[in-house]
Parts: C-alpha cells; structure tokens; sequence
C-alpha cells in the first residue's frame, strides 16, 4: 500500500498535470413532437433537464436546441461550435428528447426539415476533443444507435434496447426526475452520476408500466465503463471558485469520488484485503484534497 507521503507525492503530480479550468458543457435536442401533447411533454422534458445543466454548468456552456429551432443543420452548427470551445479535460454531455425511427438499416432523429441520422451523430461527435462523454438518447427506436456511437471514453444511454422498439418512451421524463432528486442521488453527495441517473430512470420505467399493468415497451441500456464517474448533474449551484486553484482541486475532487464509486461496483470481483487497500489509498485521496480546498477558500 502506498504511505501517505506517497500518495501526497502523487496527488501533487496529478494536480500540476491538471488544466486549470476544467469544464462542463451541455447539448440538449428536443425534437419534434408530430402531435400537441407529445410536443408539450418534450418541451417540458427539455426545459427540465436544460434548468438541470444550468444549475450545474452555468448557462454559457449549455446549448438547447428545441421545437423549430432544432434542425439538422442548427445541430451540426452547434456542435461544430462547442468543438472549438471544448479542451480534451473537458466533460460533455448530449441529451436527446422525441421521436426516434428506425426502418432496420437507419435510424433518425425526427427534426424540422431532414431528420438526423445516428451516422450523423456519430460522424459530427467524434470531432469532439472531450475524452469523457456522455450521450443520453432518450427517443422511441433509441437502442439502434447504441453500436453506432460507442467510442473510447464515452458513455452512450438509450430508451430502448434496439430500433424495434418504437412506442414512445418515458424514459426521458425519468431521466430529468432524476437529475433533480435526492432519491437518485444514492450514496448523498449532492452530485448524480450517470450511473446514479440510469439506475433511478430505469427503475422507474420499470415500476410505471408494472403499476399501470402494462408490458414495458421500452428497456433502457447503458453502455461504456465511465457512467460511475460521470457527473452529470448538481443537485445545488455550485459557488463560483474564488481561483483557480480551488476549480483545479474540486475538479480532482470530483476525479476521485468517481474513482470510489467505481471500486464500489467492483466489490464483489475483489478480495477483501485487495477492496480495502484500494479503498483506503482513495479515501487519504480525498481528504488530502479536501484539506487543500479548504484551505485554499480560507485565503
């Protein structure tokens, strides 16, 4: 097991490594809905996950594109422009809200003017320096797009577990729940992961159709191994960051308790001796940074 001053060692490294500013951006597509109360429950979907990224990212990395606005051409254009704001530390998250088609060879995105394709997504994402993303399509025939948009370093969550599930979702509306509650935030740390996100969303898909006795039309999926690391929501503002030291530190922070989360879900692949040493290196972590965010704040 590494000493402390070992790990001290290697904290320092780590934070001299770091970018100074870190940051967290946000694309949200709401598409079309084809009839009025389809269209009222997708602005509503966006508008609640768009007040979600704002609270946790400020509004000037939060792009939302909805209604008439989002077209095949403003989303490529949007992309094209958060590319030449986004550093590789950088985080992104994609949220994706309607209708979704899938004829067997394609899926689409329906949208005013030519849908978007999931070759469409894929080809204008992977310009996209961030090496963590998470893309979160929430539309019927969702899962078709599951293969198609996995890369190193990204999360991908669909509504559905293939193409062939066209049914409306509500996946969505569990999703944006989620990101507000303090039910899904499960180990009460003020943050929702992705994983903490899918789990609380799914789990309630699941007990809607059950309580309504009806047959889930829809299954969501997850793939990528980041979802335990991936922060995709603030349950609070956080305070601005008086330097950016402090932004560093809780950037390291943030590395850390998803370091944690992820040696949780591993527990069970583990011996005893081998989970606590692991832990225990990880626990100093995070206290010897804490330690440094306050006292840095306290300048």
């Amino acid at each position: 097991m590494r000493s402390v001053l070992g790990t001290f060692g290697c904290l320092a490294l780590t934070l001299a490594a770091a970018p100074a500013s870190a940051e967290q951006y946000y694309l949200i597509i709401g598409g079309l809905g084809g009839e009025p109360k389809y269209q009222e429950a997708f602005d509503e979907q966006t508008a609640a996950l768009a007040a979600a990224a704002k609270r946790t990212a400020g509004e000037a990395r939060v792009t939302v594109l909805t209604g008439e606005g989002a077209t095949r051409e403003a989303l490529e254009e949007s992309i094209t422009a958060l590319n030449g704001k986004i550093k590789a530390a950088d985080t992104l998250a994609v949220f994706l809200v309607g209708h979704g088609s899938f004829d067997g060879e394609a899926y689409k995105l329906n949208v005013p003017g030519p849908d978007v394709t999931g070759d469409d997504l894929a080809k204008w994402l992977a310009g996209v320096p961030a090496r963590s993303q998470l893309i979160m399509n929430a539309t019927s025939a969702s899962g078709a797009v599951l293969e198609g948009l996995a890369a190193d370093g990204r999360t991908v969550i669909t509504a559905t577990r293939s193409g062939f599930e066209r049914n409306a979702t509500r996946f969505a509306e569990h999703w944006a729940a989620a990101l507000s509650s303090d039910a899904a935030d499960v180990n009460k740390n003020g943050v929702i992961t992705a994983q903490e996100a899918f789990d609380y969303a799914s789990r309630s898909v699941a007990d809607s159709f059950e309580g309504e006795g009806l047959l889930a039309t829809e299954h969501p999926q997850l793939q990528g191994d980041g979802a335990a690391r991936f922060n995709v929501a603030r349950l609070q503002a956080q305070a601005p960051a008086r330097n950016p030291q402090v932004a560093t530190l809780r950037t390291e922070l943030e590395r850390v308790e998803g370091e944690i989360e992820t040696l949780r879900t591993r527990r069970e692949q583990m011996t005893a001796d081998a989970y606590l040493s692991e832990l225990q290196t990880l626990l100093v972590e995070l206290a010897t940074v804490q330690r440094q965010i306050d006292a840095a704040e306290s300048q």
